[in-house]
């Protein structure tokens, strides 16, 4: 018999793709537009897996979790979303649901996701909540959606968790939410910012040092890990750590024993290394900078940042987010202030985002935020590196405008309307020399002939080297 789908979701559409699919991978699906019905269709169909959305009328998703978990606890639960922040995923993971889709998702990884269900067949564990911590990492864009899941799958374990991203991306923050979401959350976090301490300290900080371990040291001081016992540390800037270090950095890793500088007696820890680096540590590796297998050892779990440039559905929810942050209802954005902040890139990431718009909002003195309140630097796009590009750059701008959304073949519109022009120019600076143009051009003599057909070019009739008299 066919193992059976049950696809909870409101969107036609969407429902009607992953049924399709489904059937498609032999499998039986059934469709049910709400939670009340699909609960109803789980008791009497006894689905091997379960699609459900998180926002449907009535019942939501997140309340249906719960009681298809206890009514088919051997169902695996594969939870989508389109809206979904930190908090949904955990929910989500920590309601037992076997995976989590941040819509728009691929349908590909859809029905990878539940060939895995399937396949597994096992009952999932009941799993106690934990309490959530205010969401801090803003977005909906399928990029960030894919953070959260990540950070709710890996939070409840002791993995160690490397995140990577451009500086201003939010690195801590992530590692926060790893911690605040974990069986560790009541003992410490501690943050060590490694490049901001003193190379010939670095040691003495995180594994601490007995009495006469080196001059000064006038008393013994438990190490950073040593304080953090039973919690978590954030070593951020990875990179920075000198060799000698991250040797006995991996002994802690393989053994959970600290030695401090200068001891004899190894200290038994129970840390959890969360760690952060926006350097590239593969090439730090191959350059011999940083040990491989404490680079294994460390990047388990890999996590990482979407630079804000490749995130831009997400500027208008943080720009909002940041504003309510500042304490005043009065603050808005205007619309040449948001079109001023969707224009540019971003180097500096959220955190320079953040640092704009509350230099705007000083400027602002309440009420409405113009484009001119933001520092120069947010005021408009980044300058091209040419005047052409410049160009290109408004005319990509208005037709994503014009396209409201829809997308479109932008290279095809934009060859459409440079090439006439381009054509006609060299060929009037070459009267009308075709063999001439061509070799301007780095085209055959035969494509300059059918582009100027294909664009009906006004051409004077010339006789080009070996040509014939062409109209």
């Amino acid at each position: 018999m066919k193992p059976t789908v049950l696809i909870i979701d409101d969107e036609e559409a969407i429902a009607w793709a992953l049924r399709k699919a489904c059937e498609y991978q032999g499998y039986r699906a059934i469709v049910a537009p709400s939670a009340e019905e699909g609960l109803s269709k789980a008791e009497t169909e006894r689905p091997a897996a379960i699609f459900l959305d998180v926002r449907l009328p009535g019942m939501d998703g997140l309340t249906a979790l719960g009681r298809l978990r206890r009514s088919n606890p051997d169902a695996a639960i594969l939870v989508m979303t389109a809206h979904g922040n930190l908090s949904t995923a955990v929910k989500a993971v920590e309601g037992g649901a076997f995976d989590y889709l941040a819509k728009p998702f691929d349908l590909d990884a859809a029905m990878s996701a539940v060939e895995r269900a399937v396949k597994r067949g096992t009952k999932q564990a009941e799993t106690a909540g934990v309490p959530l911590i205010d969401d801090e990492i803003i977005g909906t864009s399928p990029a960030i959606q894919n953070v959260f899941k990540r950070i709710a799958l890996v939070a409840p374990t002791s993995t160690c968790v490397l995140i990577t991203g451009e500086s201003g991306t939010g690195k801590e923050l992530v590692a926060r939410a790893i911690h605040a979401n974990s069986p560790r959350r009541d003992k410490p976090f501690l943050p060590v910012h490694v490049a901001a301490l003193n190379p010939n300290l670095v040691e003495s900080e995180l594994f601490g040092h007995v009495r006469g371990a080196f001059t000064g040291a006038d008393r013994s001081r438990p190490g950073l890990l040593v304080l953090a016992d039973g919690g978590t540390v954030f070593l951020d800037e990875l990179g920075d750590i000198p060799l000698g270090v991250q040797v006995k950095l991996l002994r802690v890793l393989e053994r959970q024993e600290i030695l401090p500088v200068g001891g004899v007696e190894s200290q038994r820890v129970n840390v959890r290394i969360v760690s952060a680096t926006n350097a590239n540590l593969t090439d730090a590796v191959a350059e011999g900078r940083f040990r491989a297998d404490l680079f294994y050892r460390l990047n388990v779990y890999p996590i990482h940042l979407p630079a804000l440039r490749d995130r831009p559905d997400d500027l208008p929810i943080l720009a909002e987010h940041f504003l309510r942050q500042f304490g005043d209802e009065s603050l808005s954005l205007s619309p040449d202030a948001l079109r001023a902040i969707q224009a540019r890139s971003w180097p500096g990431n959220v955190r320079e985002l953040k640092n704009a718009l509350e230099h705007a909002a000083i400027q602002a003195r309440g009420g409405v935020i113009l484009a001119e309140h933001l520092p120069e630097s947010a005021a408009g796009a980044e300058p091209p590196k040419n005047k052409l590009a410049a160009l290109v750059v408004d005319w990509v701008r208005q037709q994503v405008r014009l396209a409201n959304g829809e997308p479109t073949e932008l290279h095809q519109q934009l060859l459409a309307e440079i090439e006439p022009a381009l054509l006609q120019e060299v060929l009037g600076q070459l009267d009308s020399n075709r063999l001439a143009a061509g070799k301007w051009l780095g085209l055959a003599r035969a494509t300059v002939r059918k582009m100027i057909r294909k664009y009906q070019l006004e051409v004077a009739d010339v006789v080009d080297d070996g040509d014939d008299l062409e109209g």
